[in-house]
């Protein structure tokens, strides 16, 4: 007997669409740390996934933790962990960096709050034309 009123996904057949069309999969953010005399740096890169690719399963285990905070589900899933220590820690990331990196995770695969009002993010809206028209783009003959 079909259910007429249901719809059908496959897990795989999902993650292969959203791969194909996925631009962005990770964001690699560089920094500096002191090397190992005085007057050298090292650069160093963190990975992190975008908000799209995160695990649920990360999730669920940061907040089973009772730590439901951006820092700890960032630390999980950081390529390296390592990395990401030395960049709060010897890099000295700021509340405000970690806002806009979060902006970019978030935003780079397409997970965002939602849009505007209008038709696409560059829309803008317009004003209500004083005169009446004969149709959307055409004014009326006086």
């Amino acid at each position: 007997m079909s259910k007429p009123n249901r719809k059908v996904i496959k897990l795989q057949e999902m993650r292969a669409q959203i791969a194909q069309k996925a631009g962005v999969k990770h964001v690699d953010l560089v920094f500096e740390v002191p090397g190992d005399t005085e007057y050298e740096v090292e650069e160093r890169r963190c990975s992190f996934l975008t908000q799209d690719y995160w695990p649920l399963a990360v999730v669920k285990a940061v907040e089973a933790d009772g730590d439901n905070n951006n820092l700890s589900i960032l630390r999980k899933i950081a390529t390296p962990p390592e990395a990401f220590d030395q960049l709060v820690e010897v890099a000295q990331l700021t509340v405000g960096e970690l806002t806009e990196l979060l902006k970019e995770i978030n935003g780079e695969a397409g997970t965002d709050t939602g849009e505007d009002s209008g038709s696409s993010r560059s829309s803008k809206s317009t004003q209500e034309p004083s005169e009446p028209t004969s149709s959307g783009t055409t004014p009326v003959a006086a």
